[in-house]
């Protein structure tokens, strides 16, 4: 058991392992290509400054191209999903947050995650909404009683413990959907 809070402590989720793997792949394979490409072309075109700055700026561009690529696969959702939960928040609670294919796989593990919350939080709103509900209904029939005037102890003290009851039922009730 200690083992294994050491090995989460200290090891990465599977799919941050995976994607830095893909990045640092990506990035050996398209340094790799172009360094043989460079090769090729300092052949033909000799040892000169010409083929310094190809090769250089060319190491530019693949650094700048992979990383808007990276950053955009990483950071790129996270505005989409503010948005979303902008939505949520205004009261939309059946809405969920969305992934697309090409979001990291990290990314879609912490979505799934969000959106289990997402629907406890929904049956928590519904619940509170149900009970509220029955709550101004009782309230309201109460209201009456004492309001017609005629309405003796007794019948007072038996509609109490009904609203008594009801919400102990409604308690149990919205207990077991959890």
């Amino acid at each position: 058991m200690l083992e294994r809070k050491i090995a989460q402590k200290h090891f990465a989720p599977r799919e941050v392992r995976f994607s830095i793997a893909m990045i640092i792949l990506w990035s050996l394979l398209v340094t790799a290509f172009f360094t043989f490409i460079a090769t090729k072309l300092s052949e033909n075109v000799g040892q000169s400054a010409l083929s310094f700055v190809i090769l250089i700026v060319g190491y530019i561009v693949i650094v700048i191209v992979l990383t808007m690529h990276f950053s955009h696969r990483f950071l790129g959702p996270f505005q989409r999903l503010k948005t979303e939960m902008r939505l949520i928040m205004t009261g939309d609670y059946n809405r969920r947050l969305n992934v697309r294919n090409k979001d990291d796989m990290y990314i879609k593990s912490f979505i799934i995650e969000a959106n289990k919350m997402l629907d406890v939080l929904e049956k928590a709103h519904l619940c509170k909404k149900d009970v509220l509900q029955h709550i101004d209904s009782e309230f309201s029939g109460i209201i009456a009683l004492v309001e017609s005037g005629e309405t003796s102890r007794e019948k007072l003290r038996d509609a109490l413990l009904s609203f008594h009851g009801k919400i102990k039922s409604l308690e149990q009730k919205h207990s077991e959907l959890r």
